[in-house]
């Protein structure tokens, strides 16, 4: 449940960052809204974002708060894959190292 979770949220990160390209945020505040209510994308990345919550708070319920936290911080790194295969960004040295450690960091936690 707890990578489902994390699945979920990276899938809304990712289709919320797809969906913004369709929202003109010049104007007004309705008409923003409006291009939010009728963008199919940022819909479904909404609704990715309520799935994975849910599933958060059952994980709460389940487990530690420190180990769903730690392990959670994968999505960083599921995250950084989605934005160099979906939408080509670079990634720096020091990027890369962060996640590294992020993966030391969750690897230590579950042994210790």
């Amino acid at each position: 449940m707890l990578l489902a979770s994390v699945t979920m949220t990276v899938a809304g990160s990712t289709l919320l960052k797809l969906g913004s390209r369709s929202v003109n945020f010049e104007g007004a505040l309705w008409g923003i809204a409006l291009g939010y209510i009728s963008s199919p994308v940022l819909l479904a990345g909404f609704a990715s974002y309520a799935v994975g919550a849910f599933l958060w708070v059952y994980c709460l319920s389940k487990f530690d708060l420190s180990y769903v936290t730690f392990v959670s911080s994968f999505q960083y790194i599921l995250l950084l894959a989605v934005s160099i295969l979906v939408f080509h960004e670079q990634i720096s040295l020091m990027k890369w190292a962060g996640c590294v450690v992020i993966l030391i960091g969750v690897y230590m936690w579950l042994k210790g």
